[in-house]
């Protein structure tokens, strides 16, 4: 597997369910317990597989920005309606 960008939209019974950036349509399922480093929903991560082992590198700026993002658009719609 080649190494690809992903956000990770959730976590359930134990395993991560990351979509591929940027359509976000492809699902990538993975045991918590295959990753090397925890993650949080909505981090935007670089993943690389290497024998069964799923190598993570969390790209903080690109979270950061994203959050940003979000944040910025929850409060437009807040005061939309103000």
């Amino acid at each position: 597997m080649s190494s690809s960008k992903y956000t990770l939209d959730r976590i359930e019974d134990g395993y991560a369910i990351f979509l591929m950036f940027p359509e976000e349509e492809e699902q990538l399922i993975i045991s918590q317990s295959a990753m090397n480093k925890p993650v949080q929903v909505g981090d935007r991560v670089q993943i690389e597989e290497k024998d069964g082992i799923y190598y993570i590198e969390i790209l903080q700026d690109e979270t950061q920005q994203k959050r940003a993002d979000i944040q910025s658009l929850m409060n437009r719609l807040r005061n939309k309606h103000n």
